[in-house]
């Protein structure tokens, strides 16, 4: 049911990208958004546990991301919502197949317990492997300690995308083609730039805040004295 609304996505998804924007803009959208919902078609989306490498592996269309089961720190269910705290910082968040009142209504089964369950399972067994639940994630963040750079170096690029997105949304907003002869064509053109500014201008009024938030080195903080 899930590929089936992916491949329903890329359908309306390029043929809104080739009616309301210009040729030279809606050529790279509609690839890019097409071949997006495609991988999800082919590909799907999975969480496996690989007990025997120690990690697991998430899946969505084409991206990976694999985590050794000794870095895991905290496991969380969240009504459909999975997350994944490592021990050297950073967290992976997943929807597990039910991420909107459509894939309710589509009876899309509610499995986020049974990933975190499993999980949380296959990670205690890794760190008792290795000695003591405590005493792995403690080591494990002792090792991490020299990445932090590296993890700060992820999470600004992860906040430049997150910012590039609003960016390309906004200026989306300003392409769209509103000017028809149909009143119901020129009400969808203005719906779709409406939709396109608002999640745009909240994509980078977000990335503002998380870069005013992140921690600076302890290097760097002024110290009491």
């Amino acid at each position: 049911m899930l590929r089936i609304k992916s491949l329903v996505f890329a359908a309306l998804g390029v043929t809104v990208a080739a009616v309301f924007f210009p040729v030279w803009f809606a050529v790279p959208v509609a690839v890019l958004f097409g071949g997006w919902e495609l991988s999800l078609v082919v590909l799907g989306s999975s969480v496996a546990v690989d007990k025997e490498a120690g990690a697991l592996a998430f899946r969505s269309g084409f991206i990976t991301r694999r985590v050794r089961l000794a870095d895991v720190a905290a496991v969380l269910v969240e009504a459909s919502k999975v997350s994944i705290a490592r021990a050297g910082g950073g967290e992976i968040s997943l929807y597990a197949w039910r991420k909107s009142p459509l894939d309710g209504w589509l009876r899309v089964p509610e499995i986020a317990g049974d990933i975190g369950h499993a999980v949380a399972s296959a990670v205690a067994l890794a760190q008792h492997a290795g000695g003591t639940a405590g005493g792995t994630v403690k080591g494990t963040a002792k090792r991490e300690v020299g990445t932090g750079t590296s993890a700060r170096t992820r999470s600004a690029v992860a906040s430049a995308l997150l910012g590039g997105t609003g960016l390309v949304a906004l200026a989306s907003a300003f392409l769209v083609r509103v000017h028809w002869h149909n009143p119901v064509m020129t009400a969808l053109g203005v719906i779709l730039a409406l939709a396109l500014g608002v999640s745009g201008l909240f994509y980078v009024l977000f990335t503002l805040w998380l870069l005013t938030r992140q921690p600076r080195p302890a290097g760097d903080r002024p110290s009491a004295a």
